[in-house]
């Protein structure tokens, strides 16, 4: 793995992905326009929103928003899963859900023939909070957030949690799909709208 740095950022994280070089910003090496940087997004959230259900973790309002580099143009877009409370299953699923979002992307990808390696890294290094936010939970029950070769002996070993999150994701890929999809063009889904979208019955 490599780590990723980003001008400007305090974060650190791995990626699979080598750096690739940029002289503005980091969505100059991925040439979405507007729909498909929207589209990316969405389902970044939307594996946030499943795995965490998944995990036995309540349902929350989501959103995205997109908007455009003022120096390069490139097109960008952020989202959130509102008011995620990290601490409300497991460690090692909270990790397992943090990681998601960035498998789910990167399935959506793939499947769609947008991933390259340039893409590959924009997407994790997107998604560099969520592995701070995996740092902290790891460090909450006092481990240290291991990067080394997948391992199940590790609870808090990211690739096997990136594994796990994977597995997860196709095997509810049909509510990843419906959230994502109805997410990217409302631009914010209620943890009502998302409960009915995945069929979850209202408790």
């Amino acid at each position: 793995m490599y780590p990723i740095w980003i001008e400007g950022s305090p974060l650190q994280g791995q990626t699979l992905y080598e750096a690739p070089s940029y002289s503005c910003c980091i969505y100059e090496n991925r040439p979405f326009d507007e729909k498909q940087a929207a589209l990316a997004c969405a389902y970044h959230e939307a594996g946030h929103a499943i795995a965490g259900m998944a995990a036995g973790m309540t349902a929350r309002d989501i959103s995205i928003r997109t908007d455009a580099c003022g120096r390069c143009g490139a097109v960008k877009a952020g989202g959130e899963n509102k008011g995620v409370l990290l601490l409300s299953a497991p460690g090692p699923d909270v990790v397992m859900m943090l990681a998601a979002g960035v498998q789910a992307e990167l399935i959506w990808l793939t499947l769609n023939g947008l991933l390259t390696d340039a893409v590959g890294w924009v997407t994790e290094a997107g998604g560099i909070g969520d592995q701070k936010d995996a740092q902290d939970v790891a460090q909450y029950y006092g481990h240290e957030l291991d990067y080394t070769v997948p391992s199940t002996m590790d609870p808090y070993n990211y690739p096997n949690q990136q594994v796990r999150a994977q597995v997860l994701l196709a095997s509810l890929w049909d509510n990843v799909v419906a959230v994502a999809e109805e997410l990217a063009v409302k631009r914010t889904l209620t943890a009502a709208d998302v409960m009915r979208l995945t069929h979850t019955p209202q408790k």
